[in-house]
């Protein structure tokens, strides 16, 4: 074939900076219809009878356009896939330049968007009118003070209050801590890999039904990484069903099939609330229907070429940053309309954000991208001197190869 199904010659993985941006649009959804407080913020939540918009919005199809909470473990998936691969596919991988690297490469964006996120909150004063059980009156801060900042940038054991997003960077950022222990066990079930991943779905819903964070969330980067490890068998298997005239029915079911496992208990609709365990059991296929996609976004032509597409592919340039802003300003403009219908100040936040999000890209994310790689050179070149090893610096593997940014999501 002249052109590699997976790849274009470059090597980038175009189509997953697609994925991710689409991720990072549906995160900006559905934390913008959180401003309506009938919005369900969870199955069986909200105030949507059957029949009403909010219910065609939540308990359909439709879902996937609002699919916040599912776009991070899409997110999460694709950190897994692309951090994981420049480690386990490019011999004598510098560690010693990854860790300082993939760090600044995280914490300086979001230092940067907590100083923003604090100016939007100081703006004007936060007083919901909302009851407290509302994302609005839940993610406002009226009592704004400095101690906020110090919490929001400590993501390991702080409190993103005035940014609440920043929640996903703490699993971002202990998951590319512990790469190498995703990458051996990765390389470990490397011939078991439909095992594995079905493992770390039963850690996810264990994780989901237990009430821990860290068995719900950090499985799903381990998925990631296991299609790292197997992405030559992705790309074979792929050129193979290319081949054959059926290949648009099977992707087609798998594109669809994994986009309604994503959203599953939504799909039984408000009735669900009362239905604990079955919500857990489908939180904990939500991995699995992630890595659905992401495979589909690799293998079917037409998937890909739509992620290639040039709206997707800017929405993938930005997405790591919309995601860092765009909650404060949604907050922010929500007070600054006071009193409007609520979906009148979205169409002044909306804009605002993605506007926002362009040049934080440019003036923020991108210098960073500089800073992490003069970073882990000098890191690699210090070891080197200190006890006495070849300098192997790394090169900086392509952006969408080296990492995904968790630009995502809600609560």
């Amino acid at each position: 074939m002249a052109e590699n199904s997976v790849t274009k010659a470059s090597g980038r993985l175009t189509a997953l900076d697609g994925l991710r941006g689409l991720a990072a649009v549906v995160v900006l959804f559905h934390h913008a219809l959180y401003t309506n407080p009938d919005f369900p913020g969870a199955p069986g939540g909200g105030n949507a009878p059957v029949g009403s918009p909010m219910w065609w919005i939540s308990y359909t199809p439709l879902k996937l356009f609002s699919a916040g909470v599912e776009s991070v473990i899409v997110f999460f998936v694709l950190s897994g896939l692309v951090v994981t691969l420049p480690a386990v596919r490019k011999r004598g991988f510098d560690w010693v330049a990854y860790f300082p690297r993939r760090v600044v490469r995280l914490m300086v964006p979001v230092a940067a968007s907590v100083l923003l996120a604090a100016v939007w909150v100081a703006a004007i004063p936060q007083i919901s009118t909302q009851p407290k059980d509302t994302w609005l009156s839940s993610s406002s801060t009226p009592n704004f003070s400095w101690e906020y900042i110090v919490k929001a940038v400590d993501l390991l054991g702080g409190d993103g209050q005035i940014n609440n997003p920043l929640w996903s960077l703490r699993w971002e950022l202990v998951f590319s801590l512990l790469l190498p222990v995703f990458a051996i066990a990765a390389i470990a079930v490397r011939k078991w890999w439909i095992a594995g991943r079905l493992a770390a779905c039963a850690i996810t819903w264990l994780g989901a039904r237990a009430g821990s964070a860290e068995m719900e969330y950090l499985p799903a980067f381990f998925v990631g990484a296991v299609i790292a490890v197997r992405m030559d068998a992705v790309r074979n298997v792929a050129d193979r069903i290319n081949t054959h005239w059926w290949r648009h029915p099977i992707w087609a079911a798998l594109t669809v099939g994994s986009a309604m496992l994503l959203i599953g208990p939504w799909l039984v609709g408000p009735a669900v609330s009362g239905m604990t365990e079955l919500v857990a059991v489908f939180k904990g296929l939500v991995p699995l229907a992630a890595a659905g996609l992401v495979v589909a976004a690799l293998g079917w032509k037409p998937l890909r070429a739509a992620f290639e597409s040039a709206p997707l592919q800017f929405a993938g340039r930005i997405s790591f940053s919309l995601y860092l802003v765009h909650v404060p300003i949604i907050i922010f403009s929500t007070y600054l309309f006071a009193g409007q219908t609520w979906y009148v100040p979205l169409l002044f936040a909306i804009p605002l954000a993605v506007l926002v999000a362009l040049g934080f890209t440019w003036l923020v994310e991108q210098r960073s991208h500089g800073w992490s790689k003069s970073v882990g050179a000098w890191a690699s070149r210090r070891y080197a001197s200190w006890f006495g090893r070849e300098d192997s610096t790394e090169q900086q593997p392509s952006r969408s190869r080296d990492e995904v940014e968790a630009g995502s999501t809600s609560r």
